[in-house]
């Protein structure tokens, strides 16, 4: 396949295939891009936008971004930057490297998070706004038959809007970003603490943590299913689910026990309300019987 031509095979909403092709932008692309983009940006400045250099001050005027987010977000970077180092330079016991990889880990999803709040509300910014107005433009451009690359998948912007979430469009949509931006498919995979786990077997092809064995575990050496549910393995080697101290569960989370009846305060069984215990049955059924011998004795006395 051509670098400039990228296939895209997935399913729409109702799991129905499609199939498009994801042309790399070229120059009469990016100019059709740039119009869309100084149209927006002038809207946006029309109608209040902030510019992006005045993001912060905005944040931190509306107490959304404040110093100790700030010395939060310094903090994490720094335990990520010196955990690289860490990794790189070695000279460590392997479980201490391990732990440092998943700090590394619970640090990068911090920084996600951080960076996340700041991009919603870069968003709104005028260049933001223009921003997603030329990566708009491109995607009608860009985005075509498969069968034929001189015919655009969407006429309209409506038309992108209208499916803009179905995961096709949404895979298109990423294929067009990493040819654009040169973004690495292959992100996760290449960091540090991601690489180090992997090369000693602490983790999966999918980055999930396994054991010796290549079971899936927790953080702390428990064994999970592809659910991260709790599980444990009988003598047979069957599955099943337990919780977090180890006692069994059926698959809708109730504990494998057999029930016995609450007591009263004599330690007699107190049946559920509308039911009774099999005593109580036993004893009604015993009662019934007395009455019923008790009244024919009676007819035949009188009789």
């Amino acid at each position: 396949m051509s670098d400039d031509v990228r296939v895209v095979v997935s399913n729409d909403e109702d799991g129905n295939e499609v199939k498009v092709a994801v042309l790399k932008p070229k120059s009469n692309h990016l100019r059709e891009a740039q119009l869309a983009y100084n149209r927006a940006f002038r809207d946006a400045l029309e109608s209040g936008a902030l510019l992006r250099q005045k993001l912060e001050d905005h944040m931190r005027e509306q107490g959304i971004w404040d110093d100790a987010k700030q010395k939060q977000y310094d903090d994490v970077n720094k335990t990520i930057l010196d955990g690289e180092k860490k990794l790189a330079k070695g000279g460590i016991s392997l479980s201490e490297a391990k732990t440092l990889a998943l700090d590394m880990r619970v640090a990068r999803g911090e920084l996600r998070d951080l960076i996340a709040e700041r991009t919603v509300m870069d968003g709104n910014t005028a260049e933001g706004q223009a921003d997603n107005a030329r990566f708009n433009a491109l995607i009608g451009e860009c985005v075509v038959s498969s069968d034929n690359n001189n015919v655009k998948k969407f006429e309209t912007l409506e038309d992108y809007d209208a499916v803009a979430s179905q995961p096709w469009a949404v895979e298109a949509a990423s294929q067009l970003a990493n040819m654009l931006y040169d973004l690495d498919p292959n992100y996760d995979n290449n960091l540090p603490e991601n690489k180090f786990l992997k090369d000693y077997s602490f983790v999966n092809e999918d980055l999930r943590l396994v054991n010796d064995d290549g079971h899936l575990v927790d953080s702390q050496g428990r064994l999970i299913n592809e659910e991260g549910r709790f599980i444990a393995y009988d003598d047979k080697g069957e599955e099943y689910f337990i919780d977090i101290e180890g006692n069994a569960l059926t698959e809708e989370g109730d504990y494998v026990v057999e029930f016995q009846p609450f007591l009263d305060d004599s330690g007699k069984p107190v049946s559920k309300p509308g039911e009774e215990t099999e005593t109580a049955t036993a004893t009604k059924k015993k009662r019934t019987t007395r009455k019923k011998k008790t009244e024919e004795e009676t007819e035949e006395a009188e009789n």
